[in-house]
C-alpha cells in the first residue's frame, strides 16, 4: 500500500483511532524491553478498510530498529485485540508494521545541508580573506530563494490601477449610516 493511500473520512477516522490506539499501547500497556524510543508517525487504511500499515519511527542504530520491529510484531495479537474491540467496524482493519525512516532522511538532509552552509561560510571568509569580497556587504541570495515582495513595497500606480481597491475607511461610512438612521427615526 503506498504511503497516504487513506481516502474519505471514515478512512482517515479509522486510521487516527489506530495510531492512537497503538501510540497508547506501546507506550503504556506493553512491557517489552526491545521496545524502546518508538514512535507511531502514520496509519495508512486501504480503500477497503481490510489493512491498515502502521509506521514506526525508532530511534537508533539500524540494529536497535530491527529488533523493535521484532518487538512490535510479537505483540501483533494483543494490538490487533485492543484495535478490534474499540472498533466498531463488521471487519478489524489487519494491521501491518512498518519501519518509518522518513525522520532518518530528514535528519541526513539537515546534516548535509548545515555542511554545505559551513562550506560556503568557509569559502565567504577566504575570499573576505584574499580581500575579493567586502565584509561588510551581505552576500547575494540565489534567486530561487529570494524573499517576495509584500504587498507594501508596490509601487502607489500600480495600486491606483486597481479599481476594485477600497479606500474608504468602513468605519467612517457605518458611523454615516448610524446617523442617517437616527435622524429618520426622530422625524
Amino acid at each position: 500500500m503506498n504511503r497516504g493511500e487513506t481516502k474519505g473520512r471514515r478512512g482517515r477516522r479509522v486510521a487516527s483511532v489506530v495510531r492512537h490506539l497503538i501510540s497508547e499501547a506501546l507506550v503504556a500497556e506493553l512491557s517489552d524491553p526491545r521496545l524502546t524510543f518508538v514512535t507511531v508517525t502514520g496509519v495508512d487504511v486501504s480503500p477497503d478498510m481490510r489493512f491498515a500499515d502502521v509506521r514506526v519511527s525508532v530511534l537508533g542504530e539500524m540494529e536497535e530498529q530491527e529488533e523493535c520491529l521484532r518487538g512490535i510484531r510479537h505483540a501483533h495479537g494483543r494490538l490487533q485485540e485492543r484495535v478490534a474491540d474499540a472498533l466498531d467496524m463488521k471487519f478489524c482493519p489487519i494491521l501491518r508494521f512498518h519501519l518509518d525512516q522518513s525522520v532518518k532522511r530528514s535528519i541526513a538532509v539537515s546534516v548535509i545541508i548545515a555542511k554545505a552552509r559551513a562550506e560556503d561560510e568557509a569559502a565567504r571568509a577566504e575570499r573576505i580573506r584574499r580581500g575579493v569580497e567586502n565584509p561588510d556587504e551581505t552576500p547575494p541570495i540565489p534567486e530561487e530563494s529570494a524573499p517576495v515582495p509584500e504587498a507594501d513595497d508596490q509601487d502607489e500606480e500600480d495600486l491606483d490601477e486597481d479599481e476594485d481597491v477600497d479606500w474608504d475607511d468602513d468605519d467612517e461610512d457605518e458611523e454615516e449610516e448610524e446617523e442617517e438612521e437616527e435622524e429618520e427615526e426622530e422625524e
